[in-house]
């Protein structure tokens, strides 16, 4: 049993394995598991909890919905604790989705597999593994640079999966957004100063929405010269190349990172990015289990 909570403890190979895996699997031909999972999403999530509900169904796991850990913290319980009722009744897989960025926490327990579902602003892997296996069914990942993240990068856990697992897999990343939004760690990066820059040197674009929930100062922060700068137009996007091709992990603030025109664009594939989600939260479930 082993925790999904980041891509640290993996090499290259592995990873490229484990991309080649969720393009292989055939939803009508899984192999059953005889499992239980409980989803533990202490944040509002609508497209990653159900992927994970459906695969975990489509491969027989029992599942459990719960959001009872807040209660329990509240009345004093250490994650130890927490963790070991889980154990006791047999879970073995604990999918979890919070805001706190506390991954360090889980990495040692043994017994349970953990899979995060998103922590806090750092960490996202299943998210990075269907952006992964899209760009990689299209036939995206041929560019040194082949995606370039473009808006809230400061505080995107889409963002963080997606850099940890392009690096491992060895390429470079590209950036785009204004000062206030960039990380502080910019190794591995490529800061681009204009969409221009952007299309000239990647094969694709990943969209993040500014996350108004997670800036301090969210009152002060300037929507229309970050539209200005940084929206992607119609305009934009019809200049780019044919083959050029637009991803967004979701939900879509059309008017902030996208126009409306831009968001109607067949450039904009959104639609394979959630073709991939429950294949890879599937890969997800029998890697945590050593099936991969």
């Amino acid at each position: 049993m082993k925790h999904l909570l980041n891509f640290e403890n993996e090499d290259k190979q592995y990873l490229e394995k484990l991309v080649d895996e969720i393009l292989k699997i055939d939803l009508e031909k899984l192999n059953k598991i005889n499992s239980f999972a409980l989803l533990q999403f202490n944040e509002p999530s609508t497209r990653t909890r159900l992927s994970f509900s459906i695969a975990a169904k489509k491969l027989g796991i029992h599942v459990e919905e719960s959001q009872d850990s807040i209660s329990a913290k509240e009345k004093g319980e250490s994650l130890e604790h927490e963790i070991e009722t889980y154990r006791s009744m047999g879970i073995e897989i604990l999918v979890i989705r919070t805001k706190e960025n506390n991954l360090a926490d889980y990495k040692t327990f043994k017994g349970i597999s953990i899979v995060s579902a998103g922590f806090g602003n750092i960490s996202h892997p299943t998210q990075a593994l269907v952006d992964i296996a899209t760009l990689t069914k299209i036939n995206k990942l041929n560019h040194k640079i082949p995606i370039t993240f473009v808006g809230d990068l400061k505080h995107s856990r889409v963002f963080s999966s997606g850099r940890e697992l392009l690096s491992k897999l060895g390429f470079k990343i590209g950036v785009f957004s204004n000062k206030d939004l960039l990380p502080e760690n910019t190794d591995n990066l490529v800061l681009f100063n204009s969409w221009d820059e952007v299309i000239d040197n990647s094969g694709s674009v990943e969209l993040l929405r500014v996350q108004k929930e997670r800036i301090e100062n969210i009152s002060g922060f300037d929507f229309e010269s970050y539209k200005k700068n940084f929206q992607l137009t119609s305009k934009i996007l019809d200049s780019t190349p044919e083959d050029f091709v637009v991803l967004h992990p979701m939900p879509i603030n059309i008017g902030i990172e996208i126009d409306e025109a831009a968001a109607k664009n067949k450039k904009f594939i959104y639609q394979e990015q959630l073709k991939m989600a429950i294949p890879a939260r599937i890969a997800s479930y029998q890697y945590a289990l050593g099936e991969i």
